[in-house]
This record gives structure tokens, C-alpha cells and sequence, in this order.
């Protein structure tokens, strides 16, 4: 028996020949026509990603602003409405449960997306810490699509109805109807490249969908988005992102403020002291493609491991991102183990590809 969830869009994804398998309880498309040609869709014109697997929560209470900070690492008290704030959920060890995005719809309403893989953990989470807020989830009727590319705009702006999209600036959002499906529009996405995410009703799924294709927008799959999160650096919760790594060693210090008062985590990470080991950029020299839990050495000795790695169609070398001491600087080489081979790989500052936000 097959237990995998679908999106409301499984059947324009089975007709449109992807392949499909399973990712976080949910059967996704990976990929369509293929990676290479997914991101270089993205890269050179607009392609489109079902995310309708990720969280939606709908939070909602008076002084919100306050209360979402004692559970968030960054300043959610600076968020003006109609913008759109990250921030790391921590235990109290202060390692992360979950990095997630949150929109803030009016002075006592939000909405924060999380991972799929940690929905089942966050909301509870939160409903535990949160007591005074409501917190409803999305999930019997969300569907969530990230039109991403430096043709974003071009292809978009001809679907929407009365909104002038140059005026959205990165991480803004508002209410905007697509093709006649209500939602909420943000400026933002997780490929590097400029673009904008959907969130609207699972029914409205498919025209939306397929007025977007009509419209020239490529179909892509997770393969190319997670090839493309990758050139840009950004962090996936599993690999860079552990319950068991904090904000310092996952690369992800930025988004942890000191100055906004007491949060879940934050006596841990001070008691803690500097981080002695962090996540880094690897530009592999060879072809070989470092994986998820491969190896690193230093002078054959082994001194971290690989998080994420992928040939990058955009560079044509092959990448990724490990965990390594502190004590290794830019610049230095180490050697990736692939297959019992050690391939030369040299340290670098991601994003491996710079980043197209407008």
C-alpha cells in the first residue's frame, strides 16, 4: 500500500511525465525532461516548482510580534506587515529543529512555512511554547508553487491580475489573485535566482499551474532546485541543518540575535562558547561527485564530513558544502573520499554561484 501523500497537482505531474518519488512522506516529481536542463531553465528564462509539501500555519493573537520571539532566533519585532522574515526554531540545547520563513499579514497575523520533513515537529512545538496564540495549520486544502528565475517577473506578470510585480521588492508579500486563485504572493524562493512563491488553495492548483506552462514556464522538479540551493549556498534541514549542530556551526550565526531578549536556545549558545567546527564551501578539482556523509581529510587524515555535494551544471565542477574544523582557513585543500579515492577539493566561501535577488 502506498502511504506517500500527493499535492493537488500529482496528476499534472504524471501527465506531464515526471518522475516521481518519495520525499518527506509526500510523492514529489524529482524531475521532468532532467536536472541539467531544469536549472539552466532557471538560470536563462523562468521555471516552476510544486512546493505544496511544505508546512503552512496560520498564526494568529494580540502582541504576536513578542511572543514569535521568545521561539525564533532572529528580531520578528522589526517585521513590518507585508514582509517576510527567516529564522531557526532551537531546542534548548540550541541546535536547530528547523529553519522556516515567516510572513507577517497584518499587526496580529502570520503565516510561517516549515520543512515538510519537520511539519509532524514544528507545529506541536510551537503549540506547546505559543499556548496564547492560535495556530491552525494549512494542510487539508495548501498548495504552494515557487516561479523562480531571471525571467520571474516577465512570465508571471501577464497571470496576475491589478499588481505591478516590479513594485515587490525582495522577501515583500501580499494578497494577489493568479488567474483568478487567491493568495498570497512573496517575493523570495530558495534557488538563488529572483522569483516569487504561491500560496493559495490545493483546488486552485492546477490552473494556476497550467496557465504557467502555456505561458512558457518550465516545469522543474526537486532535483533542480536542490541543485541550484546548492550553487547558491543555501543550507537543507538534514544535511547543513541538525538538531544536533547549532546556528555557529551550521553557518547560519546571522540569523541568531542576541539583542532582542530571551529565546528558546539562547542560554545554551552563550554557555556554549565559539563554535570549533562550521560549515564550508568545497570546490572540488576533480569530477567526482562528493555526496552526503563522504568523507574529508587533511593529509589523508580525516577531519570532516560532506553535508551536501553535486556536479554544478552552471560551473561544470563539481561542489559542495562539509563540515570542517574552524582551524582551516580559506583557500586551503583537502581531499574529498569518494569511492576509497581522495579527490583534491579546495575551500571556498559559498554561494558557489552568485545570487540574482532583486
Amino acid at each position: 500500500m502506498n502511504d506517500l501523500k500527493r499535492t493537488a497537482l500529482y496528476d499534472e505531474h504524471a501527465a506531464a511525465g515526471a518522475r516521481l518519488v518519495p520525499f518527506a512522506g509526500w510523492e514529489m516529481p524529482v524531475q521532468y525532461r532532467g536536472v541539467i536542463e531544469e536549472v539552466r531553465a532557471v538560470r536563462e528564462g523562468c521555471g516552476v516548482f510544486d512546493v505544496s509539501h511544505m508546512g503552512q500555519l496560520d498564526v494568529t493573537g494580540s502582541d504576536i510580534a513578542t511572543a514569535l520571539n521568545g521561539v525564533v532566533s532572529a528580531d520578528w519585532s522589526k517585521v513590518g506587515v507585508g514582509r517576510v522574515a527567516y529564522a531557526l526554531l532551537l531546542n534548548e540545547a540550541g541546535g536547530v529543529i528547523d529553519d522556516i520563513m515567516g510572513y507577517r499579514l497584518g499587526e496580529d497575523e502570520w503565516m510561517i512555512v516549515v520543512n515538510a520533513s519537520r511539519a509532524a515537529l514544528d507545529e506541536p512545538h510551537l503549540q506547546a511554547h505559543l499556548p496564547q496564540l492560535s495556530i491552525q495549520n494549512r494542510y487539508a486544502n495548501q498548495a504552494m508553487l515557487a516561479i523562480q528565475g531571471v525571467q520571474a517577473v516577465e512570465k508571471l506578470q501577464p497571470l496576475v491580475d491589478g499588481l505591478d510585480l516590479s513594485t515587490m521588492k525582495w522577501r515583500d508579500c501580499q494578497q494577489a489573485s493568479l488567474t483568478g486563485a487567491k493568495g498570497l504572493l512573496a517575493r523570495g524562493g530558495y534557488t538563488g535566482c529572483d522569483g516569487f512563491e504561491f500560496m493559495f488553495r490545493a483546488e486552485d492548483a492546477p490552473q494556476v499551474w497550467r496557465a504557467l506552462l502555456d505561458n512558457g514556464v518550465t516545469p522543474c522538479g526537486l532535483g533542480a532546485r536542490d541543485v541550484l540551493r546548492l550553487e547558491a549556498g543555501l543550507p537543507l534541514y538534514g544535511h547543513e541543518l541538525r538538531e544536533e549542530w547549532t546556528p555557529q556551526e551550521s553557518g547560519c550565526a546571522w540569523a541568531v540575535k542576541f539583542d532582542k531578549g530571551d529565546f528558546i536556545g539562547r542560554a545554551a549558545l552563550e554557555a556554549k562558547g565559539p563554535a570549533t567546527q562550521r560549515i564550508r564551501g568545497l570546490k572540488v578539482q576533480t569530477k567526482a561527485i562528493a555526496r552526503d556523509g563522504y568523507p574529508v581529510t587533511k593529509n589523508g587524515n580525516p577531519v570532516g564530513e560532506v553535508t551536501s555535494g553535486t556536479l554544478s551544471p552552471t560551473l561544470g565542477s563539481s561542489i559542495a558544502l562539509a563540515m570542517l574544523p574552524i582551524g582551516l582557513s580559506l583557500g586551503d585543500t583537502v581531499e574529498v573520499v569518494v569511492r576509497n579515492a581522495a579527490h583534491p577539493a579546495e575551500i571556498v566561501q559559498p554561494p558557489f554561484v552568485a545570487h540574482g535577488k532583486k
